[in-house]
């Protein structure tokens, strides 16, 4: 796998302990898979929020198909 480097920068408090934590030459493959993780999370709750815009979209239109049934059910309740 090729690889690229960046530089980034961290709030002082992080980097103390990242270098507390981390090996020195484990750093980049931790960073690496956190960065791979954190995307893949993100790219979850995009997938169940444009899951959830449809699912809404069914919702109304099941809503708006059974208005008359729910309506007369409800009008001959005692």
């Amino acid at each position: 796998m090729q690889t690229q480097r960046i530089n980034i920068t961290l709030p002082n408090e992080l980097a103390r302990d990242l270098r507390r934590s981390i090996p020195t030459r484990s750093r980049s493959k931790f960073i690496a898979g956190a960065v791979q993780e954190k995307l893949a999370k993100r790219d979850i709750k995009e997938e169940l929020r444009r899951s959830l815009e449809a699912q809404k979209k069914i919702i109304k239109e099941i809503q708006e198909d059974f208005k008359y049934a729910d309506a007369e059910t409800i009008a001959k309740l005692p």
